[in-house]
């Protein structure tokens, strides 16, 4: 069994390699690592219609498109930027809670909340797409919000939202990401990543009390659990292979090399990203970002690559 690549960064090491940015939204960047977008501004944006208020999972689906999901609806939604519309809807299971999408060649993987997953095979091809169920040993504890295809290992990964373990232990400082072996239909025991909170509310509380001597705890709430960081979605960067995980609560964007180190903490601004749930790279490494509508209509966002 692969061991899993655990990230466990101490504060004095967080000193030395913490590199603060004036403009206040790179929170972090490790030595040697340049963050590629400007998250501040977004090349283009598009509102979502009625039926995508609730987008909570976004993926590259080809030929410039991409494939939504929504919380509610068992419905796979093709969106064209190019014409700004919903192209078509594919229907594959009832009503549930859908968290994430993956595109992988001609299928589509569909991640629940409860950590199941709905392999959707041939899904722009065919009128009543063939759907394969796959329970994984996760559960609605955990809450799985995040899906993305890694194309190295060939495996998907999801990114949990709620407690980080399969087994009872204590897991009160971390959040993880696991991964799903899609020939063997199999979740690995172990998480394939473990975000330190000590660590991401270090440089968040690094930043507050710099700015407005704001008091460490304001992001702890025993209503609401921990507010530092919580996954929402999660994609590798098709360019570089590093791994970006998405958070609405805690308005953060992380960012993983393949060994495990963190390279980069990004604030997102609530004006551009009220919810941000969706991520995914075109192959070219134009990122998305999918807001579900706070109040108002659902939102997709284009970021291009900083021009060197």
């Amino acid at each position: 069994m692969k061991q899993p690549l655990i990230l466990m960064i101490m504060f004095v090491s967080c000193i030395t390699a913490c590199t603060q940015d004036n403009s206040g939204d790179i929170l972090f960047l490790r030595p040697g690592y340049e963050f590629p977008y400007r998250v501040t501004v977004p090349g283009e944006s598009w509102k979502m219609p009625a039926s995508l208020v609730e987008i909570s999972g976004l993926s590259y689906s080809g030929d410039g498109k991409l494939a939504c999901v929504q919380d509610e609806k068992g419905s796979i939604y093709i969106f064209n930027p190019e014409t700004g519309e919903i192209e078509s809807e594919i229907s594959f299971s009832a009503a549930g809670d859908y968290e994430g999408i993956a595109i992988v060649e001609n299928d589509a993987w569909v991640l629940t909340s409860n950590g199941t997953l709905f392999k959707v095979t041939d899904y722009l091809k065919k009128e009543r797409p063939d759907v394969i169920k796959y329970p994984t040993a996760l559960s609605g504890k955990n809450d799985a919000e995040g899906l993305a295809f890694d194309p190295l290992t060939k495996n998907l990964l999801i990114a949990c939202k709620g407690y980080p373990f399969l087994e009872e232990r204590d897991g009160s400082g971390f959040k993880a990401i696991y991964n799903f072996n899609t020939e063997t239909g199999q979740l690995d025991e172990k998480p394939f990543l473990l975000i330190s909170l000590d660590t991401v509310r270090y440089y968040r509380n690094y930043d507050a009390m710099n700015r407005l001597g704001a008091d460490i705890q304001a992001l702890l709430d025993a209503s609401k659990g921990d507010k530092t960081f919580q996954p929402s979605g999660i994609a590798i960067q098709p360019v570089t292979g590093n791994v970006f995980i998405l958070g609405s609560v805690g308005k953060l964007l992380l960012v993983y090399s393949r060994s495990g180190e963190m390279l980069a903490v990004i604030k997102l601004k609530p004006e551009i990203f009220p919810q941000p749930e969706g991520i995914c790279f075109s192959p070219d490494g134009r990122l998305y970002i999918s807001n579900e509508g706070a109040g108002s209509e659902g939102t997709i966002l284009k970021f291009g690559q900083k021009e060197k």
